[in-house]
């Protein structure tokens, strides 16, 4: 809204604005004011858009405003608005404008605020130009200078999302942290303390190769062809892998690929290699690594045999490149082969076969591969041992002979015999045996035998064993059981008897013996009255001694030679008679049964009844005075058996069909033979004999109950009988006869008979129909059979009766 100031005239005053009524005045007029410049004017850049947002406060008398920009160097912009804000429009980049609002009415357009000063946005950079840095690794930035630029960003666009960037004052900056073979899109921006620029267009650049990944180099052992591999990254146009021996050898290949061969390359050496990926302006990306190539060949191979292991020693020169060494021993027929390592120049080649010839080459090996065989060395191995040792005794010539299987590969033969007391005795021979002699008694022997040639020793054979003839028995003696008229001989064990044989000799050339492993030694049935020489020998598995120093022996007289024993059958008693001889008052009857157990009697006269003896037993029978048992009134040995007992466990089966009874019977020891009788209940006899314990009873009665005795005949007795009952089978039914009762149905069986204590049963049968028979135990004869179901129809009621054959 205007305002407008009153102007008055008087006489002689003009009077100033609202100070008095207008009524005091002569002349008024009306005037418009100049308006108030403007105040408080703020502006703000718009970077985006390169305008400016001008405010103010309002002006008193201003009807609009001009905002008004000049630039320091050149140009101007303006706008004009009847608010109290504005845009400046077309702001010149990196320019700097003078701002001023004026506030204007329809007379005035003077009052103008006070100036203020706008930088505007800088200028985009322009002619951006990048090179690649391969020393660094970054990319190196340049460009125009920007009006209004205080400084500049230069910013890597990249696939993988990180943009990289760098800050400068000048107009070039260096990229760093850049990923290595990848393509960046780069940009840069001009700012100053307030804005920065727009971007500039886009340069695209490769940086330089990565450096090849996950490198990895091996040998091809055969032909010593190094073989190198690696991870490639990015756009990489070839990698070249270089090699540099210690030998001064120097091999290249390129590949466009991610591995490539080396070949040739020189053994036992530990190269270094550069694998270089190529991209045509950066060739300094790089991995570094080494690579042992195969070892060399071992040189100056040397075998020496071993005898006492039957090894080989086997030495030679280092090998270039080679931590440790096989050495490999292979016989000329190829049928053996062994080996030994070491990471020395040495090594033993052991269980060599006897006998053989062998190559012996050594190899050199890395953790990757073996190197070339060297030239071989050759060596001969021991010889064999002997085989099929075997050895014979020459017991009386105190002698062994050793023989054993032919062996070409020895000169000659080493045999060792070591006895069980450590002495060792020892003969050679080049042919296929060997005597030892003068060898002590009681000595067993391990004997070996070695196959010898050039001073070295086979191993020992298989053990074969033997033993010298055994020491004589000393201290022989012997003494005389009167009673049983057996001798028992001693002696001193003798070294190296594993048994001895005893030996009683007579005068008429009678002889008796025993044998046993230690003493005593019991010979047995030497006759009486007679003297005997008496010696011991010693035994071993392969010689008998000499007999011991002989010693005599006289067994006792033979007197009462008339005795006799006879057997009271049945009685439990054995009547023992002898010719009375000498004036002996008294005699002692003695008899021993099978299992030892005796019986005895004491008499003056020249008989005796010995009590209690027990049937079926075989007794040994001898009569001496009580007074001297090696005396002059010893008798031989009587032999009796007594009568056979009462048979025992009788059993009794019958034969129904054929009428026969099988009956046996418990054995007698002493019975040769047995008698069976048997009496039927109708006076019927039969019977049978045996020597066995059974006998079978035919052509038995029918209906019978049977008493039968058996008696066991041995020597002049016969036992007491064994009595026994039995039934035979029943007989048949006779005198059959049937009653039918036509109106009843019923019939009547009658019949005799004739097997008291038997149960009959009835059977009967018609065309139609069976008969079903109603019995009765244990009928008296002639009591009859009621039958149901005979017939029917209309000769049902006819009555009749029939007899039945």
């Amino acid at each position: 809204m205007n305002e407008f100031g009153i102007i008055c005239v008087s006489l002689n005053h003009i009077y100033g604005q609202f100070y008095y009524p207008l009524s005091h005045f002569s002349h008024c007029f009306y005037l418009s004011p100049v308006p108030c410049p403007p105040e408080n004017v703020v502006f703000e850049l718009d970077c985006g858009s390169n305008t400016a947002q001008v405010d103010w406060q309002p002006s008193r008398g201003a009807e609009h405003y001009i905002v008004q920009g000049f630039g320091v160097e050149e140009g101007e912009t303006s706008c004009v608005t009847d608010s109290q804000a504005c845009v400046l429009p077309d702001l010149k980049c990196g320019f700097t404008y003078n701002i001023s609002v004026i506030a204007v009415n329809s007379v005035c357009n003077v009052s103008q605020s006070d100036v203020g000063q706008l930088k505007a946005v800088p200028c985009v950079p322009d002619q951006v130009k990048t090179r690649v840095d391969c020393k660094s690794g970054g990319v190196m930035v340049s460009w125009g200078p920007s009006q209004g630029a205080l400084s500049y960003t230069a910013v890597a666009q990249g696939r993988a999302g990180y943009a990289p960037s760098c800050i400068s004052n000048e107009t070039t900056c260096l990229l760093n942290d850049l990923l290595c073979g990848f393509n960046y899109s780069i940009t840069v921006v001009a700012s100053d303390d307030m804005c920065s620029s727009a971007v500039t267009p886009a340069v695209h650049i490769a940086t330089v190769p990565c450096v090849p990944q996950k490198v990895a180099a091996k040998m091809t052992c055969k032909n010593n062809t190094g073989v190198v591999s690696w991870q490639g990254v990015g756009d990489v146009a070839s990698y070249k892998v270089q090699a540099f021996g210690p030998d001064g050898h120097k091999i290249d290949c390129n590949s466009t690929k991610s591995s490539c061969e080396l070949p040739g390359m020189h053994c036992g050496q530990l190269y270094n290699l550069t694998v270089t990926a190529q991209d045509g302006r950066c060739d300094n990306s790089k991995t570094y690594l080494t690579l042992q190539s195969v070892p060399c060949m071992p040189t100056n191979v040397k075998a020496s045999l071993r005898c006492n292991s039957n090894s080989a020693a086997v030495t030679w020169e280092p090998a270039s490149g080679a931590l440790a060494y096989v050495a490999v021993g292979v016989t000329t027929d190829g049928r053996y082969q062994t080996k030994c390592n070491n990471t020395m120049t040495y090594c033993d080649l052991s269980n060599l076969q006897c006998g053989q010839t062998y190559n012996v080459s050594v190899f050199g090996y890395d953790d990757s591969c073996s190197g070339m065989e060297s030239d071989k060395a050759f060596v001969r191995t021991a010889p064999c041992m002997p085989q099929n040792v075997s050895v014979e005794s020459r017991c009386a010539e105190g002698a062994m002979v050793v023989s054993w299987s032919p062996n070409p590969d020895a000169q000659y033969f080493h045999v060792a015999a070591v006895s069980n007391t450590g002495a060792r005795l020892y003969c050679n021979s080049s042919s296929t045996k060997c005597t030892i002699n003068n060898l002590p008694c009681g000595q067993s022997y391990n004997i070996t035998v070695l196959s010898v040639r050039d001073a070295c020793e086979s191993k020992p054979s298989a053990v074969a064993k033997t033993s010298s003839v055994p020491c004589v028995p000393q201290l022989a003696n012997g003494r005389l059981d009167c009673l049983s008229n057996n001798a028992w001989v001693s002696w001193d064990p003798a070294a190296g008897a594993t048994s001895y044989f005893s030996m009683a000799q007579a005068a008429n050339g009678d002889s008796f013996n025993c044998t046993t492993s230690s003493a005593p030694c019991g010979i047995a049935n030497l006759k009486c009255g007679t003297l005997y020489t008496f010696a011991v020998m010693a035994i071993n598995d392969y010689c008998r001694s000499n007999h011991s120093k002989p010693f005599d022996l006289v067994t006792g007289p033979c007197t009462l030679e008339t005795i006799s024993a006879t057997s009271e059958c049945n009685s439990g008693t054995i009547l023992v008679e002898w010719k009375k001889t000498g004036d002996t008052s008294t005699y002692l009857v003695t008899a021993v049964a099978d299992d030892n157990t005796v019986i005895s009697c004491n008499s003056s006269s020249s008989s005796c009844l010995l009590q209690g003896a027990r049937c079926d037993t075989h007794y040994s029978v001898v009569v001496s005075a009580s007074s001297d048992t090696c005396g002059s009134l010893r008798s031989p040995l009587t032999k009796i058996t007594t009568a056979p007992c009462v048979p025992s466990n009788v059993t009794v089966g019958s034969l129904c069909e054929k009428n026969m009874a099988a009956v046996s019977w418990a054995a007698s020891p002493v019975a040769s033979s047995y008698q069976l009788t048997a009496t039927g209940q109708d006076g019927h006899k039969t019977g049978c004999s045996s020597a066995m314990s059974n006998c079978s009873l035919v052509d038995l009665h029918c209906g019978q109950t049977y008493s039968f005795s058996i008696t066991a005949n041995g020597g002049n007795c016969t036992s007491f009988p064994s009595n026994s009952t039995f039934k035979t089978v029943p007989c048949t039914p006779s005198n059959l006869n049937v009653d039918i009762n036509c109106q009843t149905n019923v019939a009547v069986l009658s019949w005799n008979n004739t097997n008291a204590g038997y149960t009959p049963n009835a059977f009967g049968a018609a065309k139609a129909a069976s008969l079903h028979a109603k019995s009765m135990a244990n009928a008296p004869q002639g009591v009859v059979r009621r039958v149901t179901r005979v017939m029917s129809g209309a000769q049902g009621r006819r009555k009749g009766r029939r007899a039945f054959s």
